[in-house]
Order: structure tokens, then C-alpha cells, then sequence
């Protein structure tokens, strides 16, 4: 009879212990559902993924960053969470030993090839890859699983490039590492790896995307030889002197409190990347996100600019949607003289480059739900009022970063498309 008891009572407690889990899970759940904006991804399967995928990047990562005192403990946290998450991502992509991957270190910056097993390539071109992450976060293994299948898939050569991040390394380190490595490769690729070096392509994703475009103009200002074939800019990151675009403020609008990337994070991640210490300057950033940070001196260059970004409005606008108005400026002439240096130089901010002739064939990818559309946008319209053969492609369901899920989405998968198409047919005319 004892024994019945307790067996019955142990039984109980299993019970009793279950039903708290699942009443915890329940309630965790509720807590951090967020119903996704409408058009956010395209098919059921995608919102489903991603209504379990974003929630969980805000418990890992988004949440506990923001509970950081020091901006730098929270870009430190960031990049640990992002480093083993990105592990998972695109696991059932497999090259299945079809590349021959290989780390090299060209005057002094290490890089990574991958080339078809037994250099059966469909071309004798290649492209050089550069990674994303607000200049602070990512690395080359991070995006193994994309550059990887790109390389399989074009059966093309591909060098990723492991430049110094910030804020331990600050502008303009990125960009000489990059260009370091990019001049080893068109001395010796066809020597090392038999390429033809007037074959190159160039492409980078946000952070990757501002330094691919930044390189780019570099050569094409200074008459480089040999000339890049074409350009491939990913959702680029290209300025910070207009945080006021339609693209912010509808996040601020609509997308608030969403693991995407926000107008505060770019603010943190640009300002270190210009060589400010964040852990003593975290005041002045809501300054910085309502453009209080554009000197008097600056003002008429950037509205110069950034005008074309009525065009963009006028059949971009969210298919009317409400977006909050421009807020009210919060001036700071402390910001103003730590980031005029920075604002209009093009080697930072390259969408401010004045002369855009003579850069090569470019495709832009912009997708809607990213503050960074609106700059996208706006330098895939000035590229081609210059004259230079430009594709820009806008993917309504889109958003910022959904490469990394591109064995998961089925936007992501139709995007990798694209750019496969486009890089081989560029290639081929080079």
C-alpha cells in the first residue's frame, strides 16, 4: 500500500512538473510573440520559420545587448552570439568535398578561396567577397555556408577576405586590408589560381556592401588597373548623415523592438567604426539618429545628395502605410565636430561621392523591410543617371540580413538566383 502511494505521488509530481513547463513555454511565448508586418517574407512556410527565428535572436542576442553599460561589451556579446548562431544557419547546404577551400595570407590580411575540386570552372573569372556586420561584427567562416554554395553553384573561384573589425580596428583598417589583399589577387591570380584578373567581380553585403562600393570607386578614381568587371551590393550600408530617411522612419514606425537592425545599432556600430569611443560618447547618439550630427558646414552637400531620395519615395512608399514624420532634431555640436571628418568623405560614407562615371556594371540589392533600403535605392538611381550600367533589384517581402538564411526562405533562395544569374552573365561579357 506504501508503495502504491508513492508511486502514485512521484506520478503526481511528473504531472505537476510538466504541466509548469508547458505553462512556462506557454507563457514565454506569449511574452515574446510579435506578429510580423504584413509582406514580411512570402510564404507560410517563411513566416513560420521566422516568427520561431526572430524571437529567438531577440532572447540571444537583442535583449541582453541592450542591458550592457559599456557599448563595447554589448558589440562583444553580439559578435559571440552571432559567431554561434550563424554555425547553424545554412546547415543543410553541403558542398559534399566539391571545393578545394584553402585560407592564404596576402601581405598581411588572411583570405579564404574556394575553387571547384580540380579547378572545373564554368568561367575564367572570379569574384571576391566581402562579409557584413556594421564593420564590427562577422567573419570569413560566418558566411562559409553562403560563399560556399555561391562557389559550388556558379562553379566559380571565390575569395572571402578576413579584414580587422572595429572597434579595435578603425576606418580606414577595413579598407586597407581589403585593398591589400584585392591587389595580391590581381597580380598574382593568374599565375596562382589561372583567372583572368579583367574578370573580377566585387561584392559585399551591408557593412561588406559599403566597403565593395567604397573599393570600387577607389580603383575606378584612380584608373586601377585591371578594371573590375562589376560590383554586387547587398542591402549596402553607404551613409549615416541622413538617419531620417522614409526607410528609419518607418522602422521606427512599425518595426521597433524586431530583432532587425535599428537606427541606434548603426549609429553605435558607424560612430565606432570612426574611431569614437562609444563607452564614453553613448549620449550622443540620439542625436546622431535625428541628423543632429550634420554640421551647418555639411548640410547642403548631403540635402544635394540625399534629394534624390524623392524619387525613391514617389514609388517606394510601403504601398501607403503610414510613416511617422520627420521628428524633430536633436543638434549636438559635440557630434558635429567628431563626425564631420566623416560624413561627406566617400572613403566612409561612398554614397556622397559626387563622380560615379566610370564604375563598373553593378547590381544593388535592396529588400523593404531594412532601414538601409532608402540609400540603396537612391545610389542604384544615381549609378544609372551617370551612365553606368546598373540592375537594381527590390525585393517587397525582403529584409536586411536574409541572406544568412538562404537555405531556410524562399526569398533568400530566389535572391542567391539572382546574383548567380547576374555575376555569371557579367562575367561573360567582361
Amino acid at each position: 500500500m506504501m508503495l502504491k502511494t508513492e508511486k502514485e505521488s512521484i506520478r503526481t509530481r511528473k504531472i505537476v512538473i510538466c504541466i509548469a513547463i508547458i505553462s512556462l513555454l506557454l507563457t514565454t511565448g506569449y511574452c515574446l510573440y510579435k506578429p510580423l508586418p504584413d509582406g514580411f517574407t512570402v510564404t507560410k512556410w517563411d513566416r513560420t520559420v521566422m516568427h520561431v527565428v526572430e524571437p529567438a535572436l531577440r532572447v540571444a542576442y537583442y535583449y541582453p545587448s541592450r542591458m550592457f553599460s559599456k557599448a563595447s561589451d554589448m558589440v562583444y556579446w553580439t559578435r559571440a552570439v552571432m559567431n554561434v548562431l550563424t554555425k547553424v544557419l545554412g546547415v543543410f547546404t553541403s558542398t559534399n568535398g566539391q571545393l578545394d577551400i584553402q585560407w592564404h595570407n596576402w601581405k598581411g590580411t588572411p583570405v579564404k578561396s574556394y575553387r571547384p575540386i580540380n579547378n572545373k570552372t564554368s568561367t575564367d573569372g572570379a569574384v571576391i567577397f566581402i562579409h557584413g556586420g556594421g564593420f564590427a561584427l562577422g567573419n570569413v567562416e560566418m558566411y562559409d555556408s553562403l560563399v560556399g554554395r555561391l562557389a559550388l553553384e556558379m562553379k566559380t573561384l571565390f575569395i572571402s577576405i578576413e579584414y580587422r573589425l572595429s572597434p579595435e580596428t578603425v576606418f580606414p583598417g577595413g579598407i586597407m586590408d581589403c585593398e591589400a589583399a584585392i591587389d595580391h589577387f590581381l597580380q598574382y591570380g593568374t599565375t596562382q589560381f589561372g583567372v583572368n584578373t579583367s574578370k573580377v567581380i566585387i561584392m559585399g553585403d551591408s557593412a561588406g556592401g559599403n566597403l565593395a562600393t567604397v573599393i570600387a570607386q577607389r580603383r575606378a578614381a584612380r584608373q586601377k588597373l585591371p578594371k573590375l568587371a562589376g560590383q554586387v551590393l547587398i542591402y549596402p550600408l553607404l551613409q549615416m548623415a541622413d538617419m531620417q530617411t522614409m526607410s528609419y522612419r518607418y522602422f521606427n514606425s512599425h518595426l521597433q523592438g524586431y530583432a532587425l537592425v535599428d537606427p541606434e545599432s548603426v549609429a553605435y556600430y558607424y560612430m565606432f567604426y570612426a574611431g569614437i569611443d562609444m563607452d564614453e560618447k553613448a549620449y550622443l547618439v540620439p542625436s546622431v539618429t535625428s541628423n543632429g550630427h550634420v554640421s551647418k558646414k555639411l548640410q547642403s552637400k548631403v540635402q544635394k545628395i540625399m534629394s534624390h531620395s524623392s524619387i525613391i519615395e514617389k514609388t517606394h512608399n510601403y504601398k501607403n502605410i503610414s510613416v511617422s514624420e520627420k521628428w524633430e532634431i536633436q543638434p549636438s555640436v559635440e557630434a558635429q565636430e567628431l563626425m564631420e571628418p566623416f560624413l561627406t568623405n566617400p572613403d566612409f560614407s561612398p554614397l556622397m561621392r559626387e563622380d560615379l562615371s566610370n564604375l563598373p556594371p553593378t547590381l544593388v540589392i535592396t529588400c523593404e523591410f531594412d532601414i538601409l533600403r532608402d540609400e540603396g535605392l537612391v545610389y542604384g538611381h544615381r549609378l544609372k543617371t551617370s551612365g553606368v550600367p546598373t540592375t537594381t533589384i527590390h525585393y517587397e517581402n525582403g529584409f536586411h540580413a536574409m541572406l544568412n538564411f538562404h537555405s531556410d526562405l524562399d526569398e533568400a533562395m530566389k535572391t542567391v538566383e539572382d546574383i548567380e544569374q547576374w555575376t555569371l552573365d557579367t562575367i561573360s561579357r567582361a
